[in-house]
């Protein structure tokens, strides 16, 4: 569960991407694994061109945001959780 949420983030930041991007700086890269010897993790990511994600759980699932720029500039915020049930996003 933990790999499939990094290569989510990592997936939507791709994807929200143009070509002014190419020049986008990572400013912030936390990986931390097995935090309480259950598989217990979190993650947060920053990018310059305000492309963020943060993320924490462990194997029964996960709680996490990311922002996405909009197309007015303002950052758009979604929230979500994924389990055995599946994801479950929020737009805020």
């Amino acid at each position: 569960l933990n790999l499939q949420a990094v290569i989510f983030a990592l997936l939507v930041a791709l994807a929200s991407c143009n070509e002014d991007d190419k020049n986008a700086q990572l400013l912030k890269l936390e990986n931390r694994q097995n935090l309480d010897g259950a598989g217990q993790f979190q993650h947060e990511i920053e990018v310059s061109n305000g492309i963020s994600a943060k993320a924490h759980g462990n194997v029964n699932g996960i709680q996490g945001e990311y922002f996405l720029p909009g197309e007015d500039g303002k950052p758009i915020r979604v929230t979500y959780t994924a389990d055995a049930t599946g994801f479950h996003p929020q737009i805020n």
